[in-house]
C-alpha cells in the first residue's frame, strides 16, 4: 500500500506532509539551490532548464506514475491468466454474444442497439455497459448451480493497462436455498368456495382488519405478590411483565406514585370517560365505513389482484422470448425499456448516478470517428513489444547462402534455444508475432517470452523454411529487418557482420562455445548506440546462465537503440494520446438530465418537434431529429406570448383546428397560406431569404412584408422623425 499511495500522489501531484523526516524540499531561508546541476563545475552564464522542458518532464513523470499504478491494479497479482502469458488486454468487443449483431469488427450498429452504451469514466478510462442474455458455458461457468437472472451485463473497459472484460449476474438463490419454494411478497389465501368471488390473488377484507384468533389474550391468572417471576415459574397464561411490576410494588414501596394504586394497575384515562368513548365510537365508525369501502372496491375490475410473477431466472430464460424480441422492436420504432435494466441496476450500484461523479462521467458522441478511434485503440499493444533474430552458424560456413539453409543446429544449440524461451505454435498464437505469418511460411514455431511489461519474439533462423532460394530470400528480409542479432557460431572464426549484409542489426551478440560448459560473448554496435547492459564484450559466461543474461541482453540493447529514434514514443504514451484524443474529441456534453435519460435508455426517444422522415444525429445519442435545425429554433421564438391581446387581429389562416393540433400539426396547410411557408415547417412564419445587402431592399416591400406577417411574430417599430 505504502508504493500505490507514493505512486498514486505522483500522479495526481500531490505532495506529502506526513513524514516530517526522510527527504524533504528545503526551503527558501536555506543556503541550498535545489535546481543546481553540478557545483562550481558548469559556467554560471549557462541556461538553465526551460520552463517548457521542466513541464514535459514532469509531464512524463506523471504519466509513468499512472501507468505503473494502473499496471499494478489490474495485473498485480493476476498475471498469467488463464488463457496463458500472450495476452494482457482482453479481445471482447460491444458486438460480441449480442444477438443480431454479428460482425468482424466494430461498426455503427452498436450505436442503434438498445443495450448498449458507452461512457466516459475519467479522463483515462472509457467504458461500455452491454446487457446480454445468460450465456450457455461449458459446465455452468462461474454460476453452476446458482439461480441467476436470466440476463447478464457486460463491462469493458479500456485504459492505460490495455482492455478488460467482465461478465456480472445478479444472484438470486444460493445453492442450499434452491429447493425451496421462491416466494417474494406472496399472501396464501384459501381455495374455497369465495375465490371466484374475490379474485385469485385478491385479499379478504377480514384478513388486514380483523385480529387473528391465534394472538395471546390478557392473562387470567397472576403469581403470587411476593415471588419473582423467571422462567422456572413462567406459564402460557401467565403475564411476565404484569407480575414484575406486582412483584415490584409489593418488595419495594417506594417505587409506587400512589399507595392506594399498584404499579401493574392500569392508569386513570387522562380524558374523561365521555370523550374517551366518543373517540372509540368515532374509530369504530371509521373502521366500519372501511370495511364497506372495501367490499364495494373488491368488485371492481381494476382492483382485482393480479397473481404475482417470478423473475426470469436462468433456467426459464432459454424459453421466454423476451430478449431477441426487444432488440428487433428497435428498427419498427419501438424501444424496449427493459433492454437496458440490469446495467442501469448495475450503474447506479456502483454509485456513478449520483451527482457527484457528474464532473468526470460523461456520454460518448457516437460516430463513425469514434468508432475508427477505438479500433485503433484496440489494436495498440499495452506491453512493450521486441523482436530479436537468432542465427546458427555450423563449423565451415562462412557465406549466407549456407548459413540460411540450416533447418537446425547442435545439441548445445537447442538447449540454449529452449532456454532463450518457450517454444510457442504461431497458428493459435494470440500474441505478438513481430511479423511472422500464421499460415506456416514463416514456420510452425517460434521461441515466445512474456512479462506483464513486454513481449518478445525470436526470428529462428533453422525455425523457418529455407528449402529453395524464395525461402532462403523471405528469411533474409525477416532476420535483416530486426535490430538486434543473437548469432550461434560454432566456427573455428569470427562470425562478420557484412555476412548477411542488411542496414539494421545496429546490435550484434555472437556466442562461441568453448567446452566445459563456458561460452565466449561479445557484443558489437553502431557507433549510435548508446551504452547498455547486462553482458558486455569479450564476456565468459556459463551455459547453465547464458540464455537468461543473454535475453536480457538483447531486451536491453533494443530499448537503447530505440531511444536514438526520433520521435519515438513509449507504448504507454502512444496509447495515452489515444485515449486524450476520444475524451477531448468525442465527448457528449450535456445536461444532467439528459445524461441520465441515455443512462435509462441508450436510445434516445423521439423528439416531439421531430417530423417524419427526419434523420437522427450521432447515432441516437444527440437530438432526436435535425432535418432542418431552424425548424426548432422558429418553434421557440414563436412559442412565446400566444396570449391574445386585444388589439391582436384573430386571422382564420393562422388558427390550428383540434384535429390538426392532435396529430401534431401546428398550422393549416390551407391554399391561403403563401407559398414561402413549406409544409414541413412547424413555425407559421414565412420563410424569408437574406439578402446579400441591407441598403438594396426598398423600404416599401419591407413593410408589407412586415404587414403580412402572422400576428405571433415580432414587429419592430420605427420612430418618426
Amino acid at each position: 500500500m505504502i508504493y500505490l499511495n507514493v505512486l498514486y500522489k505522483i500522479a495526481v501531484g500531490k505532495t506529502s506532509t506526513e513524514h516530517s523526516g526522510g527527504l524533504s524540499q528545503p526551503s527558501l531561508n536555506e543556503d541550498f539551490d535545489p535546481n543546481i546541476l553540478s557545483d562550481d563545475l558548469v559556467d554560471k552564464s549557462s541556461p538553465s532548464l526551460s520552463p517548457t522542458k521542466n513541464h514535459q518532464c514532469q509531464k512524463a513523470i506523471t504519466l509513468c506514475a499512472k501507468t505503473v499504478l494502473s499496471h499494478l491494479v489490474t495485473h498485480l497479482g493476476h498475471f498469467p491468466m488463464a488463457i496463458g502469458a500472450a495476452r494482457l488486454s482482453s479481445l471482447v468487443v460491444e458486438h460480441d454474444d449480442v444477438p443480431n449483431l454479428s460482425s468482424d469488427e466494430l461498426s455503427a450498429n452498436i450505436f442503434s442497439a438498445p443495450n448498449i452504451q458507452l461512457f466516459m469514466l475519467t479522463e483515462n478510462v472509457i467504458a461500455s455497459l452491454i446487457e446480454l442474455p445468460v450465456l450457455d458455458l461449458p459446465g455452468g461457468g462461474v454460476t453452476a448451480g446458482l439461480s441467476t437472472a436470466d440476463k447478464q451485463v457486460r463491462v469493458l473497459l479500456r485504459d492505460l493497462s490495455g482492455k478488460a472484460s467482465w461478465d456480472a449476474s445478479i444472484l438470486y438463490r444460493t445453492p442450499d436455498t434452491d429447493n425451496e419454494e421462491f416466494q417474494v411478497g406472496q399472501v396464501e389465501i384459501e381455495t374455497n368456495a369465495s375465490q371466484g368471488k374475490w379474485g385469485p390473488m385478491s385479499l379478504q377484507p377480514e384478513s388486514f382488519i380483523g385480529c387473528p384468533s391465534n394472538l395471546p389474550q390478557r392473562a387470567m391468572r397472576h403469581r403470587s405478590p411476593n415471588v419473582l417471576p423467571d422462567v422456572s415459574n413462567s406459564a402460557p397464561d401467565l403475564d411476565q411483565l404484569d407480575d414484575l411490576l406486582q412483584y415490584l410494588g409489593h418488595t419495594s414501596p417506594e417505587c409506587l406514585e400512589n399507595f392506594d394504586r399498584k404499579l401493574n394497575e392500569p392508569a386513570l384515562p387522562p380524558l374523561s370517560i365521555e370523550i374517551e368513548q366518543e373517540a372509540i365510537a368515532s374509530v369504530i365508525n371509521q373502521r366500519n365505513l372501511e370495511v364497506e369501502e372495501n367490499r364495494v372496491m373488491q368488485f371492481a375490475d381494476s382492483m382485482l389482484g393480479q397473481p404475482i410473477s417470478r423473475p426470469n431466472s436462468r433456467n426459464e430464460g432459454a424459453s421466454s422470448p423476451g430478449y431477441d424480441s426487444s432488440i428487433q422492436q428497435v428498427s419498427s420504432g419501438v424501444v424496449e425499456q427493459n433492454a437496458f435494466q440490469q446495467c442501469r441496476l448495475l450503474f447506479s450500484q456502483l454509485g456513478l448516478a449520483g451527482w457527484e461523479r457528474r464532473q468526470q462521467l460523461h456520454l460518448l458522441n457516437k460516430t463513425e470517428r469514434l468508432l475508427r478511434e477505438l479500433r485503433n485503440l484496440d489494436s495498440q499493444r499495452c506491453r512493450e513489444t521486441h523482436k530479436v533474430a537468432v542465427i546458427y552458424v555450423a563449423p565451415g560456413q562462412e557465406d549466407k547462402n549456407s548459413i540460411l539453409s540450416n533447418q537446425g543446429g547442435s545439441a548445445a544449440y537447442e538447449q540454449f534455444l529452449a532456454a532463450l524461451a518457450w517454444e510457442v505454435e504461431l497458428e493459435g498464437h494470440t500474441g505478438f508475432l513481430g511479423g511472422l505469418q500464421r499460415q506456416g511460411s514463416t514456420g510452425l514455431t517460434a521461441p515466445y517470452v512474456a512479462t506483464s511489461f513486454s513481449e518478445t519474439i525470436f526470428h529462428v533462423a533453422t525455425r523457418m523454411p529455407g528449402d529453395t532460394p524464395e525461402t532462403v530470400l523471405n528469411k533474409t528480409r525477416h532476420l535483416g529487418n530486426d535490430e538486434v542479432h543473437i548469432v550461434w557460431s560454432e566456427h573455428c572464426r569470427d562470425y562478420r557482420r557484412d555476412i548477411i549484409p542488411t542496414e539494421f542489426c545496429d546490435i550484434l551478440i555472437t556466442i562461441y562455445p568453448l567446452g566445459s560448459s563456458l561460452n565466449r560473448v561479445t557484443v558489437n554496435c553502431k557507433p549510435d548506440v548508446p551504452h547498455f547492459g547486462i553482458l558486455f564484450h569479450e564476456a565468459i559466461v556459463e551455459s547453465n546462465v547464458l540464455a537468461g543474461l543473454v535475453r536480457a541482453t538483447a531486451i536491453c540493447a533494443s530499448r537503447a537503440k530505440r531511444t536514438t529514434l526520433p520521435f519515438y514514443q513509449q507504448y504507454y504514451e502512444e496509447r495515452a494520446m489515444s485515449l486524450e484524443t476520444v475524451v477531448t474529441k468525442h465527448k457528449h456534453s450535456t445536461t444532467y438530465e439528459d445524461f441520465i435519460s441515455r443512462v435509462y435508455s441508450p436510445i434516445a426517444t423521439p423528439s416531439p418537434f421531430c417530423v417524419s422522415g427526419s434523420t437522427s444525429s450521432g447515432a441516437g445519442d444527440g437530438p432526436a431529429c435535425t432535418g432542418n435545425p431552424s425548424m426548432l429554433a422558429a418553434a421557440l421564438l414563436d412559442s412565446h406570448g400566444h396570449s391574445h391581446k386585444p388589439n391582436q387581429r384573430n386571422d382564420s389562416k393562422f388558427r390550428v383546428s383540434a384535429s390538426d393540433a392532435a396529430r401534431g400539426v401546428w398550422f393549416n396547410n390551407s391554399p391561403d397560406m403563401s407559398q414561402n411557408v413549406e409544409s414541413t415547417s412547424i413555425s407559421p412564419r414565412p420563410l424569408k431569404k437574406i439578402s446579400s445587402s441591407l441598403k438594396s431592399v426598398p423600404r416599401r416591400s419591407l413593410r408589407q412584408e412586415a404587414q403580412d406577417s402572422p400576428p405571433e411574430s415580432p414587429q419592430q417599430t420605427t420612430r418618426k422623425k
